[in-house]
């Protein structure tokens, strides 16, 4: 057990070092001293410790023994130890406060217990939350995010470190102040039988040895064991013997008995007397001189006749004859003990000493009606074996132990859940939402899409646990009908007492919805350029100052422009509606561009700034970027040619009646290079965009798509990062160098039939009559708001899921062009033999054979239905030079 003990020890103090070490703020801490001193109390389980502070006179006795190193001590009426026997009989009465304390003490160390249980919540919340990211599968219509298992922020661990301190103070103040509350705590009650019985038997034996001193001759030896006293002396000493049997068992104490020894932890097995004072101490046991042999003083007196059987109330059944002899043995064949410090009688055979029983197994009784000189000439000596009780001790402690356990780590859990329901959870919730946009802004898009998620979520389950709503029409409509009587039952009961107030929603609810806006208008105000901004202002927690221009960086990307045709004439029709025209537009440019990876930038009016970063990315996945920016203008242009809400604009009346056979038309530029990404502003307004040639270069290609009559220009340089099969699907129309540009390059167009498509008929559009909603969408039906807002929810979740389908290596991207409903039907028109002969006309061109170059342009001009515009912009440039190509033409 000391081993044990000693272990732990080493054990606690190993990891006090390493929580110096390793924790900061521990040291000189609150829990530092707690883990020390709950450390140092192991000390008083130590059984020679324990038995130092907290043992009874046997203890001291021994101790005493083993420091003299003496032998048997020397006979006589006072002896040189009987006072220090008596010292420490007085001392292990004063004991009972220490051990006391000593137990309540000990409860120090339970407070390491809080981690383990802070350790198991934690632990339990984890399995419990992976638990239920095994079961759910990814667009479950009750997803859920566990806002529970946010990460602990500093307030929450400050707080929480708080209530436990002050949950194991309250905890140990009660514990360690019950004690004196207690009377006992200052004085004791009535003596117990074995105290009462002790001092009756001393008193009655020292009163007797006084009258007759049996010592001086053998006269009054005679006349003493011939006395009445000495047969009531014998007959009360096995009285105290058979009231504190250590033989009555359960089974053997008849039913109409009252009580019995069982009913005492506390049952006798050891009598004897110091010190070993032969003068006085041959008259302590109850045997008879002069009546022979043991045998023959038990037929004399015999204890089992005179106290056993089952007439006695109080039952005490019969001693063994071992035990009786030798009580009848002269006192000189007794037991010595403790190397002659005491000697005495065993009632029980395996225990022949008192000490092979622990301090706390045991119970000492010495009489207190003597007197000093009484208590130093010789003293009973009762040992008392209470292993039961302290079998029981043992239990109850390791159920207080648990209950305390449970106490502090319930009270330590319990205590700031109200503090952690209303403000700790939510303020973790808007650290995990800022982390998340410092981290990436742009997911903060997608944040409040995913709160809303949420709330719709539970508010469809709290519809679902009232019942259904559709699955029993007259159901539901008796039950509405029978509420409504209710309802107005109790509205005639109150007469006119005033409505339940309409709870005001928690100010930390409020912050945590603002903070998502902020956040998800940042990032849409910013977009993918002003990421950076965003991050490193809310990355700089330690100052609330804004650094809003910081340093630009280079990047390279792929830069995309379009614009609106007519839009002025359209601005001056509209008028007020102008805005909804082109949100509508921008509607279906950001969702797929974004659908495609991209990101918008900026919008000017009738124009749009499109980009997909490359820097960062291998060139396998900057190969695929180029892919998706051409497909992306592609569904562009085919979902504003589907479009129903946009197809309302060819029959508005004013418009057609300033442009006739209207209809939204765009051109688009694509370019890749490097630019400058940062803020572009003062401290008073400031826009996050790119600066440089190739962003321009992107809006001169938008621009010449008009002289051209193509919907896409390209410049070589997006070509090259194309793959091989994309690039193939591109048609070469020319090679110019424009405007400031210093090299000369080759321009690229997909061809497109955009009038090819026909408009999508989801749901009939509303009559013209000169003006258009101003709602961007249908309104919904209130009744299916719940089902709306949860399909958008899924119709996000399947599009990402298709952005990550689509970015996996396994995707091919040329794959689009021939599965793709819509590119096949606006590239039907387009055959083989126009792109070959547009193909050997353009080579003539570049070669300076004009005159061939033109025969071949005139026919491709007209092979399809339509003017070729490529074919129609290089006769025009070819006609201004008399059709012979100039002097150093080099293509």
């Amino acid at each position: 057990f000391n081993y044990i003990t000693i272990t732990t020890m080493v054990v606690f103090g190993v990891e006090v070092i390493i929580n110096t070490l390793g924790k900061q703020g521990y040291l000189f801490g609150f829990f530092f001293f707690l883990d020390v001193l709950s450390t140092v109390t192991l000390v008083l389980d130590l059984t020679y410790v324990s038995d130092t502070l907290f043992g009874d006179s046997i203890s001291a006795a021994q101790q005493l023994s083993d420091f003299d190193g003496a032998g048997p001590v020397v006979q006589g009426p006072v002896d040189q130890g009987s006072s220090q026997s008596a010292d420490a009989a007085r001392a292990a009465r004063m004991s009972r406060v220490g051990t006391k304390a000593g137990r309540v003490v000990r409860l120090l160390r339970l407070v390491r217990l809080i981690r383990l249980i802070k350790f198991y919540q934690n632990r339990s919340k984890s399995s419990a939350k992976y638990a239920q990211d095994s079961e759910a599968s990814p667009g479950m219509d009750w997803e859920e995010d566990d806002d529970d298992m946010q990460q602990e922020s500093a307030v929450s661990k400050k707080l929480s470190e708080m209530t436990t301190r002050r949950v194991v103070m309250l905890v140990l103040i009660i514990m360690l102040s019950l004690p004196f509350f207690q009377p006992g705590m200052y004085n004791e009650d009535l003596p117990s039988s074995a105290q009462y019985g002790a001092n009756v038997l001393f008193r009655r034996w020292r009163d007797d040895m006084t009258s007759y001193e049996p010592w001086a001759n053998d006269t009054a030896r005679a006349a003493y064991f011939a006395s009445k006293g000495r047969e009531v002396y014998v007959d009360d000493f096995f009285l105290f013997a058979y009231y504190h049997s250590p033989y009555t068992t359960q089974e053997a104490v008849p039913a109409e008995a009252v009580s019995s020894p069982l009913a005492s932890f506390n049952r006798l097995f050891w009598v004897g007397a110091h010190p070993d004072n032969e003068t006085l101490g041959q008259f302590f046991l109850p045997s008879f001189e002069g009546r022979g042999t043991a045998a023959g003083q038990a037929q004399a007196y015999d204890p089992n006749e005179r106290w056993g059987g089952a007439d006695w109330l109080y039952y005490q059944g019969n001693l063994s004859s071992d035990p009786v002899g030798l009580l009848y043995s002269p006192w000189a064949s007794a037991q010595s003990c403790i190397k002659g410090y005491m000697r005495g009688v065993s009632l029980v055979a395996d225990m022949p000493c008192p000490d092979v029983l622990r301090y706390n197994e045991r119970t000492v009784i010495v009489p207190m009606t003597a007197t000093a000189a009484e208590y130093e000439d010789l003293h009973f000596i009762f040992v008392f074996d209470r292993r039961t009780g302290t079998w029981l001790e043992a239990i109850l402690n390791t159920a207080q132990t648990c209950f305390i356990c449970f106490l502090l780590g319930f009270g330590a859990m319990t205590f700031s859940q109200d503090a952690n329901r209303l403000v700790l959870t939510p303020i973790e919730r808007m650290i995990s939402k800022l982390d998340k946009i410092r981290n990436n802004p742009l997911e903060a898009m997608t944040i409040g899409d995913e709160e809303h998620h949420r709330e719709q979520v539970r508010a469809l389950k709290r519809g679902q646990q009232q019942g259904p709503a559709d699955q029993d029409f007259e159901a539901t409509r008796k039950k509405l009908c029978s509420r409504c009587c209710a309802a107005i039952w109790r509205c005639i009961r109150r007469r006119g007492s005033s409505p339940k107030p309409i709870p005001e929603p928690m100010e930390t609810v409020v912050l945590e919805k603002t903070i998502i806006k902020i956040g998800s208008l940042l990032a849409l105000g910013f977009g993918e350029a002003g990421a950076e901004i965003i991050g490193q202002n809310m990355r700089g927690g330690d100052s609330a100052a804004l650094n809003a221009m910081i340093p630009g960086r280079r990047v390279e990307a792929i830069f995309g422009f379009c614009d609106i045709r007519n839009f002025t004439d359209a601005t001056e029709v509209l008028q007020d509606q102008v805005m909804v025209f082109v949100n509508r537009i921008a509607s279906v440019i950001h969702s797929c561009v974004n659908e495609f990876f991209g990101n918008p930038n900026k919008n000017i009016g009738e124009a749009f700034l499109l980009t997909w970063r490359l820097s960062g990315y291998p060139p396998a996945k900057q190969k695929k970027l180029a892919d998706m920016s051409l497909i992306s203008f592609i569904k562009i242009i085919a979902q504003i040619n589907k479009s129903p809400l946009l197809a309302e604009y060819r029959n508005h009346p004013k418009l057609a009646k300033r442009l006739p056979n209207y209809r939204v038309r765009m051109g688009f530029g694509l370019h890749s290079g490097w630019a400058i990404e940062g803020a572009i502003g003062s401290e008073f307004k400031i826009d996050a965009s790119y600066l440089s040639p190739n962003v321009n270069m992107a809006a001169r290609l938008e621009a010449v798509t008009k002289q051209y009559g193509c919907l896409i220009l390209m410049t070589d340089a997006i070509i090259k990062l194309m793959s091989e099969e994309v690039s193939e699907e591109c048609r070469v129309i020319d090679h110019v160098r424009l405007f400031e540009s210093k090299e000369p390059f080759k321009l690229y167009t997909y061809d497109l039939n955009d009038l090819a498509l026909e408009v999508e008929h989801v749901a009939p559009p509303a009559p013209v009559q000169g003006t258009l909603s101003r709602d961007t969408h249908p309104r919904e039906n209130p009744r299916e708001g719940h089902s709306h807002k949860k399909d958008k929810f899924r119709l996000r979740h399947e599009r990402e899921k298709l952005k990550a389908e689509r970015w996996s290596d396994e995707f091919m991207m040329h794959s689009v062009f021939s599965i793709d409903t819509d590119i096949i039907t606006m590239r039907s028109k387009f055959t083989s033999e126009f792109f070959c002969r547009f193909n050997m006309a353009y080579l003539n061109y570049e070669a300076g054979e004009w005159g061939v170059a033109k025969d071949m342009l005139e026919v491709t001009r007209f092979l399809l239905a339509t003017e070729d515009g490529p074919s129609a912009a290089l006769l025009r440039y070819m006609k201004q030079y008399d059709w012979e190509a100039p002097g150093g033409w080099t293509g």
